[in-house]
């Protein structure tokens, strides 16, 4: 059995039973049945099915809002706004526009060889038995998006939520068996990565995966063996550039929020701060007195805003990191413990000022409630900074020059770049999620989301009514038709005055 235990109160929430590896082989063979006449369902009327979710979390809301905040630690606001309203958003969303995303033909080009009565179109047909394998720091929103793009595209969908949130996956799974779906379209295993990952990776026709780099790196390397297809949401080291003239008030409420909402335990946290040296110490001393401000306590409790991390290991990680910090000449400003009166997985929230880019805790994911802030004078210094990172997720930039603030954006090598703004753009569903570099590859959400659950057919429609030019025999007409096609060629070269 895995047991659930609540990190704020280190209570025992429940049980679910581990899902023995001999039952994969009838899981994926159930699935294929459920996916082939699945996919033979219009796409039209596989959205409208799956939309019916919505009434059903709609009217679950306080009790989903509630077991995500027991089992991952966070207020149970929280987790309704950054949860459970935005898998109901998304999957709105997902509905009303899933015809114009995968549902249409598009015609592609083929210039002169239309003039042969010959055209092509490309369709998008579902990939067959998509594998979610879920995080446990949004353990209900990251997947259940991808368990409706899969599904609205014609597949079915085996998921595999965290060991730390298996409650939350176990009411994922019952949410979509109250719908009006095929027989074991939906299934949940249980168990450890460990145990399940190789064989979930190799029986899938694909992977979507969200967690740590690392995992990210073995999911991928397993999946070279059978080709299986993989898309990778994996760590963060977002920063947050802020320059003289931005509404600077505002900049520091948002990255309170930005690296301390759910206990810093979100990959698109802020966790590197760039301040310009002409506001640096004004600014920082205005967020230390608004860090102190914050509420931390056990989540159920009213007007908390930080609650607990999810388990001893990754408390005891960020401690270890902190202290690494320190031990390299970074200078904590507030926080910097375990906090001493809280039983659970309590960190405090934690401001760390450091003078070197290269420093490690600069360089790692931190996943927790820490963030670093560096001094920076000039654009090009900044740039190369924010650059210079393993990480390539999100990143911020805040200027009332919008049109500065576009050109920064597009130096930075990440996913996405906000202006004024931070971390939230995974909330929106019509635009792509993904990373750069050891962030990952692939993306959610959106049009690009949809192509990332389908795969592309190509049909090739031929009405010409003569034998094409270029077949056999190879005669004298054929060296005719082969100066004519050297004409063509040459009608296609840019002349000089066009370079």
């Amino acid at each position: 059995m895995i047991k659930s235990i609540n990190p704020a109160t280190l209570e025992l929430l429940g049980e679910v039973e581990e899902t023995p590896i001999d039952n994969l082989e009838n899981i994926f063979k159930n699935s294929r049945i459920a996916q082939k006449e699945w996919q033979k369902v219009p796409l039209k009327k596989r959205a409208r099915t799956i939309v019916t979710v919505n009434k059903i979390i709609s009217e679950q809301s306080e009790e989903i809002s509630q077991l995500i905040s027991s089992e991952v630690g966070k207020p149970p606001s929280e987790a309704f706004v950054n949860e459970v309203y935005g898998a109901i958003d998304s999957t709105f969303h997902y509905y009303n526009r899933v015809h114009d995303y995968i549902g249409k033909e598009k015609k592609i080009p083929l210039g002169f060889y239309e003039s042969l009565d010959k055209k092509s179109i490309l369709l998008r047909k579902p990939v067959g038995v998509i594998c979610v394998i879920g995080p446990y720091n949004y353990p209900f929103t990251i997947p259940f998006q991808q368990i409706v793009q899969s599904l609205m595209a014609g597949n079915s969908a085996i998921f595999k939520p965290s060991s730390e949130t298996v409650l939350v996956g176990k009411k994922i799974q019952e949410i979509f068996d109250d719908i009006n779906l095929p027989l074991n379209l939906v299934q949940t295993v249980f168990g450890s990565g460990s145990k399940l990952g190789n064989p979930l990776i190799d029986n899938a026709n694909k992977v979507l995966f969200t967690g740590s780099t690392a995992t990210g790196k073995h999911i991928m390397q397993r999946a070279a063996r059978t080709l299986t297809e993989v898309t990778l949401e994996l760590g963060g080291k977002s920063a947050m550039i802020v320059f003289p003239d931005a509404n600077l008030d505002r900049a520091v409420k948002a990255v309170r929020w930005g690296i301390f909402t759910n206990s810093g335990q979100v990959c698109a946290s802020v966790k590197r701060l760039y301040l310009h040296s002409s506001i640096y110490d004004a600014f920082l001393r205005d967020l230390v007195k608004a860090t102190r401000q914050l509420k931390q306590d056990i989540p159920s409790k009213p007007n908390v805003d930080v609650g607990a991390m999810i388990n001893e290991e990754q408390l005891n990680l960020v401690e270890e990191m902190v202290n690494t910090g320190r031990q390299e000449g970074a200078k904590v400003l507030i926080g910097g413990r375990i906090n001493p009166n809280l039983k659970g997985y309590f960190y405090e929230p934690t401001i760390m000022e450091a003078q070197d880019n290269n420093l490690k805790i600069v360089q790692e994911e931190i996943f927790g409630p820490v963030l670093v802030v560096l001094k920076f004078n000039k654009e090009d210094q900044v740039i190369e900074m924010v650059n210079n990172n393993q990480y390539g997720l999100t990143s911020s930039v805040w200027t009332n020059d919008i049109q500065f603030g576009k050109k920064i954006a597009e130096e930075i090598n990440t996913g996405s770049v906000m202006i004024n703004e931070v971390v939230y753009t995974f909330a929106l569903s019509s635009t792509p999620w993904g990373g750069t570099k050891n962030s990952g590859i692939g993306r959610s959400h959106g049009e690009i989301g949809f192509h990332e659950v389908t795969r592309p057919l190509h049909i090739n429609i031929d009405q010409y009514d003569k034998p094409d030019l270029w077949w056999f025999p190879y005669d004298s007409d054929f060296d005719d038709i082969v100066e004519n096609f050297k004409t063509i060629a040459s009608s296609l070269v840019l002349k000089d005055s066009e370079n």
